[in-house]
């Protein structure tokens, strides 16, 4: 059988977005494969950062030195060729290897403008080379899945799909003193957002919908850059709107738990996990009418214009919803990590 080998390198990110999918799926993945026979190893680029993992039995870790660029260009693929390996790149990332599936988690780059022209051409170099090479490509929602296929020219069939989950928040202490950090901020008596401030997120409906709303206080956190609120003193002076920047997991756990409701504007989404999460935590969830997210959410959350700055929200946050059971159920982390179970036997064949 084939070794399969995880490139892990994301994984000496932050562990939020992409890199969260990467490690559940790794932490999830190592004890099942305990008497599999299965030979998966984890692949990261060593330049002195700290690879955010716990101890594994299963899945064999391979620190390869080399810098930036010489990873993905050089050393990994040899890496590939000397084991004879297949390669899993679930943080969509692609070589240049027919013995190679990849999790393509959204192609925003070729739908919007929001990047810079010269990533965008890098992001679709990197896409013609997922068409010509990957033997499978994943991504998470049937969304992406149908904008892959018509964009990339990717045969539906080809396509699997892979969800996030959202377990990884339940033995994640509370962490309450994040309230003392936000003066005027007061449990269940705030909106909530959380995730990052590039444009497709859509901060700049929270920003209008606040300045409409004085009487109501918003929290959003998440990332350092303020670009996306406009100008940077309004974001930061405005009475009502508050923004801590990054937050612990054990801080977002407080502040969905608390929340009188959390807001997801976002014009387009892979997936998007923090709706997910505060649904979890019994949170009353509104999230635009846009991209995947009515797909994912069904009448499980409440739904508005991603354009509409004159939205009622007490009227929104009134709206009936159906319990979260059915949705939590679908998208978890144990069934995801149980179906690249059924995926790494056949790679390992291949």
């Amino acid at each position: 059988m084939r070794p399969i080998v995880i490139n892990g390198t994301v994984l000496c990110d932050p562990i939020t977005g992409i890199p969260r999918y990467v490690y559940e799926v790794v932490t999830r993945l190592d004890p099942l494969l305990e008497g599999t026979g299965l030979d998966v190893r984890l692949c990261y680029r060593d330049d002195g950062r700290p690879l955010q993992l716990p101890p594994l039995k299963n899945i064999r870790i391979v620190p390869l030195k080399a810098i930036r660029y010489s990873y993905n260009l050089v050393v990994l693929p040899h890496y590939l060729r000397k084991h004879r390996a297949f390669f899993l790149g679930l943080a969509s990332d692609m070589l240049m290897t027919r013995h190679s599936a990849v999790v393509l988690h959204d192609i925003r780059p070729l739908v919007l403008d929001t990047d810079r022209g010269f990533f965008r051409f890098k992001f679709w170099v990197h896409c013609q080379s997922i068409r010509a090479f990957a033997q499978r490509v994943y991504t998470v929602s049937g969304d992406q899945r149908r904008l892959i296929s018509r964009r990339l020219g990717i045969p539906p069939d080809k396509i699997g799909l892979t969800y996030n989950g959202w377990e990884h928040l339940q033995p994640v202490q509370s962490d309450e003193s994040i309230f003392q950090k936000l003066p005027g901020v007061e449990k269940g008596g705030y909106y909530y957002a959380l995730g990052s401030l590039a444009k497709h997120k859509n901060y700049r409906w929270i920003r209008e919908v606040a300045a409409r709303n004085p009487d109501k206080t918003f929290v959003v956190a998440g990332g350092k850059d303020l670009a996306a609120f406009g100008d940077d003193a309004d974001a930061v002076t405005a009475g009502n709107l508050h923004y801590p920047g990054y937050v612990t997991d054990g801080e977002n756990k407080a502040l969905m738990q608390h929340c009188k409701m959390f807001l997801h504007p976002a014009v387009f989404e892979g997936f998007g996990i923090p709706p997910l999460e505060a649904l979890s935590l019994g949170a009353p969830v509104a999230v635009a009418r846009a991209s995947c997210l009515p797909e994912l959410y069904g009448d499980t959350v409440r739904y508005f214009d991603p354009q509409d700055y004159g939205v009622d929200l007490d009227a929104l946050a009134a709206q009936p919803v159906a319990p979260p059971g059915a949705v939590l159920q679908k998208y978890s982390w144990p069934a995801t990590a149980a179906a690249w179970l059924s995926e790494l036997r056949r790679f390992a064949q291949s």
